[in-house]
């Protein structure tokens, strides 16, 4: 018996023994021959096997033997030690690289140099800037006004202190620095008036140049505010805050309702989004405390890195806001946000998900499901919601054009958890893997007190009739059941169909950008079926429209927006004088227009042209050209305008090379 106890022991040894000498790091995340973006945090990630409690530095070298440097690390530290729970795969820091062509990269644990992964060669790919006339940077102490005669950049974080206020002209264009982190952040106490026009709007930008934009290439816009939060004062997340002893710059929240930050009209915010570490990133447009004498209208966040509009408590009420191709969610609400937003467009693309899944909304009260008060309880109204899911027939999957899948980490339209109390009225869901997920029982108890309002909403194209569902480990109750959505009373309406989403929907075209129009079709049912009877949605607040989503019969994104940032070219001239593409542009004069207008146009080669004047709504009124020959260089036509009423209008160039779309006034 003996024997066999002993030869027990020392075979679990040898097993023992064999396991602790073939310990090994392997490294997941980059691989060998990636290429990484200078300036772009990287999520260096590793098998976690071996790994609980250890502490590992991390270096570069420029060959796989050379002298080893090292890589800085989140919040200036110099070594991570891994936290990852056991039963997790994947352990990771972010970390961003040197402006070095070829690198590689060593993963080693501090106490045993033994314990280390190597992995390369890596390209680090540096982008070509945009040429900036002006930089700013540091604290901004009094006002300041940046000019549309100029392209200006942002230089590191930029801070807006209390009391001075950042005045922007319209049409003026702000890139962010490439290869560092910027962003732009207006302190509590600080404000911001960027007060742009539907032909001159603000543009928020990547300054890396047309044609190799990316999300991330800089941090983004951030206003703090004084309004209340669950959290009483707190710095922002993405790592620009200061420490708790001084508490001034990216830091939010008192207990002012009604604070002033100022005016965000006609904006756009593109290719922003930089974490610091993972969940806790900069966002697209980050509104931390901000009150109710803020103006934020006609809004569009493309090509974020993380979520597009972020909220951190506060009061503030938006209208008209895009939120187009980010990564993780579209609008995102924690920590006591009360604020009401209207008429809203999300539009996702198939291939693009965050790892952690991505929703169009996510609401929660906070991180730990509290009962913290002010609770969370956003209302959204009027919001057209088109996520990824193109065909009825389509599948998870990798979401690569042509594969009839979708990126596998979408998840559902709006994820209401932790104890939020968010609302859902008057909108339109289409294409989503699901549509709405319940989850944590305070937010089923909240839901049984009518605290979460989902009312006189149209979902479309959910897969499998996956309408409404509960997360992990929460239950149904008697009151709030499966069928809860379904209520007669809430006026839902659920409709999947086969084929096609957008013509289930009732929307022009919904997926295809060439020709993206988010318009509904005339006989669509859902044009005269909004309702403003009910709980909030009788505040004065909101425009008492007949339809439900963002749109009627006018599309208001119109002339303001941009759906291809990526390969647009910006000029200081501003956008109602000068469009450009692949070298051809327009100029339209005089403006405002009363009896004509005259068209400045070039071409880059000799081509069919069609010319096309439009109304806001995407209608053709004439066409000036069509398919006429044009030769390469400077052309020149006019329309009349004499019958036109006053308006704005839409000039259409249409060549083979690609299309150009313009504002003008008429002002009779």
């Amino acid at each position: 018996m003996n024997f066999f106890k002993n030869l027990s022991i020392l075979l679990f040894s040898i097993i023992l023994f064999g396991q602790i000498a073939l310990a090994q790091l392997t490294i997941k995340n980059p691989k060998p021959n990636d290429n990484l973006r200078y300036g772009r945090s990287v999520s260096v990630s590793w098998d976690t096997s071996n790994t609980y409690n250890r502490t590992f530095k991390f270096t570069w070298s420029q060959s796989q033997s050379g002298t080893w440097n090292p890589l800085p690390l989140p919040k200036g530290k110099t070594t991570f030690k891994d936290s990852t729970k056991a039963n997790a795969a994947i352990g990771s820091v972010l970390i961003t690289f040197p402006n070095q062509q070829t690198l590689w990269l060593k993963v080693e644990d501090i106490n045993d140099p033994s314990f280390n992964s190597v992995v390369g060669p890596l390209s680090v790919v540096v982008s070509n800037p945009s040429p900036i006339d002006e930089y700013i940077q540091g604290t901004i102490t009094a006002n300041k006004t940046l000019t549309a005669n100029k392209i200006w950049g942002l230089k590191g974080i930029v801070f807006v202190a209390n009391g001075a206020t950042l005045t922007i002209e319209p049409g003026t264009i702000i890139m962010g620095e490439v290869g560092a982190t910027s962003a732009l952040c207006i302190n509590r106490g600080g404000k911001i008036i960027a007060d742009g026009t539907p032909t001159k709007p603000i543009v928020f930008t990547s300054g890396v140049i047309a044609g190799s934009r990316d999300r991330g290439d800089w941090g983004g816009l951030l206003i703090m505010g004084k309004a209340p939060t669950n959290l009483g004062e707190a710095p922002i997340e993405g790592g620009i805050a200061d420490d708790a002893g001084t508490k001034v710059n990216g830091w939010f929240g008192g207990s002012d309702p009604n604070d002033n930050s100022g005016i965000l009209r006609y904006v756009r915010v593109e290719f922003a989004g930089i974490a610091e570490s993972p969940d806790n990133e900069l966002n697209g447009l980050t509104l931390g405390a901000v009150g109710a004498g803020t103006i934020i209208d006609h809004v569009q966040v493309s090509y974020s890195n993380d979520d597009s509009y972020e909220w951190f408590g506060g009061t503030v009420n938006c209208k008209h806001l895009i939120a187009y191709n980010a990564i993780d969610d579209d609008f995102d609400t924690d920590n006591g946000f009360s604020g009401i937003v209207q008429f809203g467009l999300e539009k996702r693309l198939t291939d693009i998900a965050d790892q952690s899944n991505s929703e169009a909304f996510e609401s929660d009260n906070d991180a730990s499901a509290s009962e913290k008060q002010p609770f969370t309880k956003p209302l959204f109204s009027n919001m057209t919601i088109i996520g990824p899911v193109q065909d009825t027939s389509w599948i998870k999957g990798s979401g690569v054009s042509g594969t009839n899948t979708f990126h596998s980490k979408f998840l559902t339209a709006a994820q209401i958890r932790r104890n939020s109390r968010m609302g859902l009225a008057n909108s339109v869901i289409l294409g989503w893997p699901g549509g709405i997920e319940l989850t944590n029982q305070n937010c089923v108890r909240a839901a049984e007190n009518d605290s979460v309002l989902v009312r006189y909403n149209d979902f479309y194209g959910i897969k499998g009739n996956k309408f409404f569902y509960f997360g992990s480990g929460t239950n149904p109750t008697a009151s709030v059941d499966q069928n809860w959505l379904s209520k007669a009373e809430f006026g839902n309406n659920f409709a999947n169909g086969s084929g096609l989403v957008d013509a289930v929907a009732h929307i022009t075209n919904a997926f295809n950008m060439s020709s993206f129009n988010p318009l509904p079709t005339v006989n669509a049912p859902f044009l005269t079926t909004a309702k403003f009877d009910y709980g909030r949605l009788t505040d004065p607040f909101l425009e008492k429209v007949n339809y439900r989503g963002a749109f009627g019969t006018e599309r208001w994104d119109l002339g303001w927006t941009e759906y291809d940032p990526v390969n647009k070219e910006y000029r200081v001239t501003g956008v109602d004088e000068l469009q450009s593409f692949n070298g051809q542009y327009i100029t339209i004069y005089p403006q405002p227009a009363n009896d004509f207008i005259s068209i400045n146009y070039n071409t880059t080669e000799s081509q069919k042209v069609v010319i096309k004047l439009l109304d806001l709504t995407g209608n053709t009124i004439k066409v000036v050209n069509n398919e006429q020959i044009q030769n390469n260089g400077m052309n020149e036509t006019s329309i009349s305008t004499i019958e036109l009423p006053s308006g704005i209008y839409l000039i259409q160039l249409i060549t083979e090379n690609g299309i150009l779309t313009q504002k003008f006034n008429v002002v009779k």
